[in-house]
């Protein structure tokens, strides 16, 4: 019965972040498009963005995660390794860009600084938070062995690979590497700090990709 109602919790939490997250994207891109200047909309996108991630940290925190010494976490060098092969190998592959990836590619054209914080700075945030941190909380609170490890690291690839919209195998094989890497970041220190961190740096070396196409 716990379990079912912690399930509930995460899927609020999930829900949340697809809706009213997405709802402050849309205020931001609307206002942008109806001609609002950068200064108004992308400072009002930002207020937003912060009180819902703020918001969420504070509910994240309501809880504590447990998770024990395994094999998976035993390395704090092992999700930076992990991402640099992504990295590595996706220059190797066709170029396939996804469907989000096209749209952030074209929004960092036409509004960069918005795309910037979007991307940059409150992607890493709030994906984190849903993913890693907000399951770890409800569904799998007491990693104390591999196997829950594990499977807390699974779920959380699949996830995070599902939300971006993948439509085709090798898009989805990416978006799931890239979400171990960060599920590795965050079962190796037991918090968000290196997650976020490895997300940001994922994130920004894409945004100065695409600005010096």
């Amino acid at each position: 019965m716990k379990t079912l109602k912690n399930i509930g919790w995460y899927s609020l939490a999930f829900l949340s972040f697809l809706v009213v997250y997405s709802f402050i994207q849309g205020v931001g891109l609307a206002a942008l498009i109806m001609g609002a200047p950068n200064y108004i909309a992308v400072p009002v996108y930002v207020l937003l963005a912060g009180i819902f991630t703020f918001v969420t940290y504070k509910w994240y925190k309501t809880g504590t995660v447990t998770i024990e010494k395994t094999a998976l976490n035993k390395y704090i060098w092992l999700p930076a390794l992990v991402w640099v092969l992504v990295i590595v190998v996706e220059n190797f592959l066709p170029n396939d860009p996804s469907f989000n990836q096209q749209a952030i590619n074209k929004l960092a054209q036409d509004q960069p600084l918005f795309t910037f914080f979007m991307a940059v700075v409150f992607a890493p945030l709030t994906e984190e938070l849903t993913f890693r941190g907000m399951l770890a909380r409800y569904v799998f609170p007491q990693q104390d062995n591999v196997k829950q490890t594990a499977l807390f690291l699974l779920v959380s690839t699949v996830l995070f690979a599902l939300v971006h919209f993948p439509t085709s195998p090798q898009q989805f094989l990416v978006y799931s590497a890239l979400g171990l890497s960060m599920g590795l970041a965050y079962i190796s220190k037991g918090g968000l700090a290196y997650s976020m961190g490895l997300h940001a740096l994922n994130n920004l070396i894409s945004f100065v990709m695409i600005m010096m196409l």
